[in-house]
């Protein structure tokens, strides 16, 4: 791992067990074993430190939802596709989910161009956007119905994280959620 990874990585578990106010960067570069003046040639703020680490993040998030959409035809098994997707990166990648989550809930999110959040959330919407003319969901603004699945999202994580579920338990479980989800949305 090069010393920008380590870095990123060492930022992560320290963000996430800390919080940003309560991780200086002098604790990052040491716990990386790295100089505090490497740090900063990588990344001259904190704040392009979080906002590198959360791009990285939404980046990987992104991947490997995209790669099982690659099969899927219909809009409806897309839509839920995106949405089991979801849920499995974030249970796979504990760390990584709760730094995007408490990204998402501070002036970070501020920080990232209108450009960044278009592109990130851009596809998704479309998604929303089709199965509207389609007549599959209910004409309602893209960004709210961006909103409802985000936050589903969040918190079937929440509720599949801290209990003990068998995997058959957490499939129906997903499984369930979205039923809800499609039912809430569906026209």
């Amino acid at each position: 791992m090069d010393k920008r990874e380590k870095l990123l990585q060492t930022a992560l578990e320290l963000f996430v067990s800390q919080g940003f106010n309560d991780t200086p960067t002098s604790k990052i570069a040491k716990e990386a074993g790295i100089a505090n003046g490497t740090l900063f040639y990588f990344f001259p703020t904190k704040d392009e430190l979080i906002i590198s680490l959360y791009l990285k993040l939404k980046g990987q998030a992104a991947e490997s939802i995209n790669a099982a959409l690659a099969e899927v035809k219909s809009t409806k098994e897309v839509i839920k596709t995106y949405y089991e997707e979801s849920l499995k990166w974030s249970l796979r990648n504990p760390n990584e989910f709760l730094f995007l989550a408490q990204f998402s809930n501070s002036p970070y999110l501020k920080k990232i161009g209108a450009d960044e959040i278009s592109a990130q959330t851009a596809p998704v919407l479309q998604l929303f956007r089709l199965a509207i003319e389609e007549q599959q969901i209910a004409a309602t603004d893209v960004n709210l119905l961006y909103a409802l699945i985000s936050n589903q999202v969040f918190g079937v994580n929440q509720y599949l994280s801290s209990n003990q579920f068998s995997k058959k338990e957490r499939h129906r479980i997903i499984e369930d959620t979205f039923s809800m989800f499609w039912k809430m949305i569906e026209r």
